[in-house]
């Protein structure tokens, strides 16, 4: 029976049928195409596409899975090849079953050098599982051997297992690839942002690069950006692309990727100052915004949302703004716009201030009219040409609207006069 699968994989491989689809993997802040996986896909003569969910775990369960995989890398050196000075890094996922294959290491190299492919421009794609399925010493030689080579090596769907965190800090891995799990729920559950945030700070301090799967909206983008995730792999950008389709995605960008670029930059993100801000400052501030102007993209890091806040918690800037003003009293919505809109801050910035301050109101769903008084600091971005604003927002009046109306008359002499709260 398990022969019989196999010959029909084999013979699937012959005739063409098996295939090396490419999804684009992109860089997150600039947009641009600068890596890919390799996935396999099965389709039949007459047109008919096999699920990879249908043959790959039956492969899986035995060394048979190795053909597929050697058959999948050595597609991705030909289709590198083919791309020449547009070339970028194309990922291959290996089974378990090769970190105990003899000379793994060895058959790799060759495998490029009989097309002369650079190391630095095949990864090697690896998942948790696999990890898990052998002693540390084991992977431990494996992923040496791997790196000595000059290979990058990716811990695919990582946190969808239970990879112990010693395999990760031990080992010469260069990627680790964000399961897309996490990302369900579009980024707006507090545990779940709170678990995502915790995973880049890891990798930050071990310096290790991050690639988020499974990217499909905008808010999932810009939540990946101000965790200052390094590429976005998902629908959003890209469906999985046949050959074809690839090379002309890829031969399309003026500017290729070097392929030998691999010095890692710090990055001056969110995540050093969560923890202790939160637990500094979050019982006097209801709202604590961390953004950046020029991606024009903001995280909220707050824990006690209040039902006014009419946006998403990660999202864009400028709908953000939007949703605020809206929900400003006539007399204070050209006052936030002028204040506390990305184009004001950033103009406020280029004049020199690095703290915006301003006071508005804002009315509610049961007939409230709360007072805001908001405070912007402003700072470059230490490796990337942005503007960083870390937004802390109170409420110092709240009142009834019909209380209120007589206060409007005579703005100057109130108490909350926004004109002069505003600088």
């Amino acid at each position: 029976m398990r022969a019989a699968f196999i010959d029909k994989v084999v013979s699937a491989i012959e005739n063409k049928e098996i295939r090396a689809f490419y999804q684009p993997q992109y860089d997150a802040n600039s947009g641009r195409l600068v890596s890919a996986e390799a996935l396999v896909r099965w389709v039949k003569a007459d047109g008919t596409v096999v699920s990879p969910d249908s043959f790959i775990p039956r492969l899986e369960t035995s060394q048979d899975i190795n053909i597929l995989d050697w058959f999948m890398a050595e597609e991705a050196c030909k289709t590198i090849l083919e791309l020449g000075d547009y070339a970028v890094p194309i990922g291959v996922n290996f089974s378990r079953w090769h970190v105990k294959e003899p000379d793994f290491a060895r058959k790799l190299q060759s495998l490029l050098a009989a097309y002369g492919v650079p190391p630095k421009m095949l990864e090697v794609e690896i998942t948790e599982s696999a990890l898990s399925n052998a002693s540390f010493e084991e992977v431990e030689k494996w992923a040496y051997e791997v790196a000595d080579i000059g290979i990058n090596i990716a811990i695919d769907d990582f946190g969808s297992g239970f990879t112990s965190l010693q395999f990760v800090k031990d080992m010469p891995v260069t990627y680790l690839k964000i399961d897309k799990s996490f990302l369900r729920d579009n980024c707006q559950d507090d545990r779940g942002r709170g678990t995502l945030e915790t995973v880049f700070y890891f990798a930050q301090r071990l310096g290790l690069k991050t690639i988020a799967e499974g990217v499909e909206t905008m808010e999932q983008l810009k939540f990946m950006q101000s965790m200052d995730c390094n590429k976005i792999q998902g629908y959003l950008f890209s469906h999985p692309l046949k050959k074809e389709d690839f090379l002309v995605i890829a031969m399309m960008d003026e500017m290729p990727f070097k392929a030998d670029d691999n010095e890692y930059v710090r990055r001056q993100g969110t995540l050093s100052s969560h923890s202790l801000l939160l637990k500094t400052i979050k019982k006097e501030y209801q709202l604590i915004i961390f953004g950046n102007l020029y991606k024009n993209s903001y995280y909220v890091m707050s824990e006690d949302l209040r039902e006014g806040f009419n946006a998403y918690t990660a999202g864009v800037i400028d709908d953000m703004t939007d949703a605020s003003i809206e929900l400003c009293i006539p007399e204070d919505k050209k006052i936030y716009r002028d204040n506390l809109s990305r184009e004001a801050l950033i103009e406020a910035y280029n004049n020199g201030k690095s703290r915006v301050e301003c006071t508005i109101r804002q009315r509610t769903e049961d007939g409230m009219i709360e007072t805001y008084h908001t405070v912007i600091y402003l700072y470059p971005h230490t490796n990337q040409d942005d503007i960083v604003m870390v937004g802390l927002t109170k409420i110092v009046n709240s009142v009834k609207e019909k209380v209120l109306e007589g206060a409007l008359i005579s703005r100057s002499e109130n108490s909350i006069n926004t004109n002069k709260t505003c600088n």
